[in-house]
C-alpha cells in the first residue's frame, strides 16, 4: 500500500518498508514510523515510503528495480524498549539468539525469498526493541511512543546517508 503523498511514476532507487501488525501494539512500529514520515517530511522523488502491514512476501514487487531498501520493524534484542538496532540481512541469518522478528513472516524470509530470486537491492534494517508484541491493542506503548521521533530521525538519516533529502513540512496551525 502506498501512501498517496509519495506515489511515484518512475521506479524509485530507495524505498522505505515499513511492516508490523498493528492490531498488535509494539508490533506495529514499522508502519507507525512511515505514517509519521510521510506526515512529517516531504520525500524526494527517488524515495518511495510503502506501508507494508503484514503483507510479507506480497511486499517483494514493492522493491523490485530499487537499487537501496529500508525496512522498519520491529525486532527483539537485549536493549531497553525503544532501543533501535541497524542491522544488515547478514546480521539477521547470523544471529540466531537474542534477535528475532516480532511477526510469522518475518523480514530475514522475505530478504532471503528476494535473493534467491534475484531481486535483492542493498537492504538494511532499523530494528526497534519492543516492549509489547503478544497482547492485542491498537497503540504502541508508551515507551515505542515516546521513542518514535528518534525512529523517523534514524529513518531520515539513513536516507541523508544515501544522498536523499527530505524536507521536514511547515506545521500549520
Amino acid at each position: 500500500m502506498d501512501f498517496p503523498s509519495t506515489q511515484r511514476t518512475i521506479t524509485p532507487s530507495i524505498v522505505v518498508l515499513g511492516v508490523g501488525n498493528t492490531l498488535m501494539q509494539d508490533d506495529g512500529i514499522g508502519v507507525r514510523v512511515v505514517q509519521a514520515l510521510v506526515e512529517a517530511y516531504d520525500v524526494p522523488s527517488n524515495v518511495r515510503v510503502v506501508d507494508g502491514g503484514v503483507a510479507g512476501l506480497r511486499c517483494l514487487p514493492e522493491y523490485e528495480g530499487a537499487e537501496h531498501l529500508l525496512i522498519i520493524d520491529a525486532v527483539s534484542g537485549k536493549g531497553p524498549p525503544g532501543s533501535i538496532y541497524r542491522l544488515t540481512p547478514e546480521d539477521l541469518s547470523a544471529l540466531q539468539g537474542p534477535f528475532y522478528s516480532a511477526h510469522e513472516v518475518g523480514i530475514a524470509e522475505l530478504i532471503s525469498i528476494a535473493r534467491m530470486l534475484g531481486k535483492l537491492p542493498t537492504v538494511w534494517i532499523l530494528g526497534v526493541q519492543p516492549q509489547e508484541v503478544r497482547e492485542a491493542g491498537l497503540n504502541l506503548t508508551p515507551a515505542l511512543r515516546a521513542a518514535l521521533p528518534r525512529v523517523v530521525e534514524a529513518a531520515v538519516g539513513e536516507l541523508e546517508a544515501l544522498g536523499a533529502k527530505p524536507a521536514r513540512k511547515v506545521d500549520v496551525e
